[in-house]
């Protein structure tokens, strides 16, 4: 399947996903996100590689979450948010702070696709760019082959 193709596959999986009931928590609505994600990314020949991140952000905040990525390895990083999150982006740096790939589209599941030339500590700084009633839940999931 072509990049393009499975980029999309897995950003309209998330966004297809059904809503969460209301006696589920935000997180619980994250989890089933990512294993939709999930899902779609394994019946495209990736496989996960790191253990999935929960977490949570006020609108404008941002974490930091700290990735060991191996070089050659093509990796697929998903991100999903529950129904208050309208917005929110991705900036993946390499091991010496050098921003090395982005999704900051206007939507709430960014996808970064990279192959890194040398592995090491990676970092993905998460921005809730738009929370209507925070805080926002967000979830990572990543994928590679």
């Amino acid at each position: 399947m072509h990049r393009r193709t499975l980029l999309a596959a897995l950003a309209f999986s998330v966004v297809a996903a059904a809503p969460a009931h209301a006696q589920d928590t935000w997180a619980r609505q994250v989890s089933r996100l990512l294993a939709n994600a999930s899902s779609v990314a394994t019946d495209n020949g990736l496989q996960l590689t790191h253990e999935p991140w929960i977490g949570s952000l006020g609108d404008g905040e941002s974490s930091r979450h700290s990735i060991s990525l191996q070089g050659g390895t093509a990796y697929v990083l998903v991100g999903v948010c529950d129904n208050d999150c309208t917005d929110v982006d991705f900036r993946l740096f390499d091991p010496n702070g050098n921003e090395v790939a982005s999704d900051v589209a206007t939507d709430d599941t960014p996808v970064i696709s990279i192959t890194p030339r040398r592995g090491g500590q990676y970092t993905l700084q998460v921005v809730m760019a738009d929370c209507r009633a925070e805080p926002c839940r967000y979830g990572i999931g990543v994928y590679g082959r």
